[in-house]
């Protein structure tokens, strides 16, 4: 935990930055479910509760598979169950708070706001934005180490979303390594020693 957050409480967000949306965002998900869903059970970092929630995606896919991997290392079988999907926006001119902008720094937002935990405080700031009229945010993602904008949460009606699941590429071993995470191949029980 972070005892020492100089993050505060959210205030008048009036005249705070905005941004659209990139073009192609990236997500990645388990091959057997949708792409959209917006979760508000207070697990991700930018959660709103419910009836409203918040979908994660990434500007890449070296992004996309950071965060979803938390940096790992994963197995094999992880990988397998797991695509890559390439995606528009739903909205292109959804208004996100530009949280990585200069100017946000007026209103109290620091690179905090992507590492903060527990969640609580980043919620917070999520239930702000909306509040005041925002789609959804553009921020840092904490497993990025590229210190920009890489991150875009959306905000919709909490659950899954029925749009465009988007091109769908398939996540490999390889690809997961190029993102620097590890991939682990699970033991057989014939290799495995047991000592009493």
């Amino acid at each position: 935990m972070n005892s020492t957050v100089s993050l505060g409480e959210p205030g008048d967000l009036t005249g705070f930055p905005a941004s659209r949306p990139p073009s192609r965002l990236v997500r990645t998900c388990r091959t057997d479910r949708a792409t959209w869903w917006f979760s508000a059970d207070g697990r991700g970092r930018f959660d709103l509760t419910g009836p409203e929630g918040t979908c994660y995606l990434a500007t890449d896919a070296y992004a996309a598979i950071r965060e979803a991997t938390r940096l790992g290392p994963v197995s094999t079988a992880w990988v397998r169950a797991r695509e890559l999907r390439h995606v528009a926006p739903p909205d292109p001119q959804a208004r996100l708070a530009a949280t990585t902008r200069t100017s946000a720094g007026r209103y109290g937002v620091t690179t905090e706001l992507a590492t903060v935990v527990p969640y609580d405080l980043a919620r917070r700031w999520a239930a702000a934005f909306r509040a005041h009229g925002f789609d959804g945010i553009r921020h840092e993602l904490r497993h990025d180490q590229r210190a920009r904008p890489s991150g875009v949460a959306l905000f919709a009606t909490a659950g899954a979303a029925d749009l465009d699941d988007g091109e769908r590429i398939a996540l490999t071993p390889a690809r997961v390594r190029a993102a620097h995470v590890s991939v682990l191949e699970i033991p057989n029980a014939a290799s495995l020693t047991i000592e009493s």
